[in-house]
């Protein structure tokens, strides 16, 4: 072994798993957001009809003079000052989308966990049965 050689370690492949839980993952990442904004879409129209929310929430957008000067913001603002209830909308769909992502989290946790592999393998050392003694003066 020379000085500028390197001793190249053999690595081993892990062990895959399952495609499904791509999918699943891919389900909660793709699919929720979706999901999500119908929801709002279902959902905002009547938070805004119950007049229990603040007022600044259900009024229309208002940006500086300065977003209608630049060429590319003034089409995105012209079309973001249109949207009723627009701030209420963005907060009701993460709020939902926060509950559903946790939801499907602990779903997703709670089969993992009886499905998945072993939480130990068999060069894991076993659990100790050592028990501290309580603290005493």
């Amino acid at each position: 072994m020379g000085k500028y050689n390197k001793f190249q370690y053999e690595r081993k492949d892990k062990p895959q798993g399952n495609p499904i839980w791509c999918g699943i993952g891919c389900l909660i990442m793709a699919a929720l957001p979706v999901i999500t904004f119908g929801l709002t879409v279902l959902v905002a129209p009547i938070i805004a009809a119950t007049n229990m929310i603040p007022l600044s929430l259900t009024r229309r957008v208002n940006f500086p003079a300065w977003v209608f000067h630049t060429r590319g913001l003034s089409e995105v603002a012209s079309y973001l000052r249109g949207i009723d209830n627009l701030w209420l909308g963005v907060m009701v769909f993460f709020i939902i989308l926060i509950l559903l992502i946790g939801i499907a989290s602990l779903i997703y946790v709670s089969v993992l966990q009886f499905i998945g592999p072993p939480r130990y393998s068999e060069k894991d050392a076993p659990p100790s049965r050592y028990k501290a003694k309580p603290y005493k003066r």
